[in-house]
């Protein structure tokens, strides 16, 4: 089965990571997809990039995903941090969703902090 997603995202996770001796802090978009959350980093293309490409006007990189809660529990089993020792700066989950209340649970045991928010989606 392949992984999908949608543009729904559920929240998102700042991340902090050491990149030729400075820190690089980045988004990484908490979507809706084939299972419980897939965690994609986007970013716009380049300057470089569109001229090779006009049409990629944007890139997704998967970064993780959780199948379900049992894939979460089987992580937290194994090493004890969802995230795997990855510096979390902020975690932000829309309440509004059903996914996030178990995504929350396993944040939390991981010992992250997480800003929690309520917002319907607007129609189209």
């Amino acid at each position: 089965m392949a992984l999908r997603y949608t543009g729904v995202r559920l929240g998102k996770v700042r991340v902090a990571q050491e990149y030729n001796g400075e820190t690089v802090k980045y988004d990484v978009d908490i979507r809706q997809g084939n299972c419980l959350a897939v965690l994609v980093y986007v970013r716009k293309a380049t300057k470089e990039e569109l001229e090779k490409n006009p049409k990629g006007k944007w890139f997704h990189q998967l970064w993780s995903f959780f199948g379900d809660e049992q894939h979460m529990k089987n992580i937290m089993k194994d090493g004890g941090d969802v995230f795997f020792g990855e510096d979390i700066r902020k975690i932000e989950l829309n309440m509004y969703y059903k996914e996030c209340k178990t995504l929350l649970k396993y944040f939390l045991m991981s010992g992250h902090k997480v800003e929690c928010y309520y917002e319907e989606p607007k129609e189209k």
